[in-house]
């Protein structure tokens, strides 16, 4: 007989392949991907923020876009309340 497959086959674990052909265990999950990361950091900087900490960026990539979002954030603010101020 040796390889042969026969109808019903697939119901026996040591004969689904598919599993194991599919799922790549070293494989990214979409949130975890750089593209993603910075696309949040672009578009809803709070949910990029998040994401880049939890990802496997290096903490001094980290800490400077922390940074530079912190400097955005706070210059957007200030500029809002000047105008705020000035009418």
């Amino acid at each position: 007989m040796g390889d042969e497959r026969r109808p019903g086959d697939w119901q026996h674990r040591s004969h689904r392949e598919a599993n194991t052909i599919v799922r790549d265990p070293s494989a990214k999950k979409w949130y975890q991907e750089t593209f993603w990361i910075i696309f949040f950091l672009v578009v809803f900087w709070p949910v990029g923020l998040v994401l880049m900490w939890r990802g496997d960026w290096p903490l001094p990539v980290k800490c400077v876009v922390t940074a530079v979002l912190a400097f955005i954030v706070f210059m957007v603010w200030s500029m809002y309340q000047a105008v705020l101020l000035a009418s």
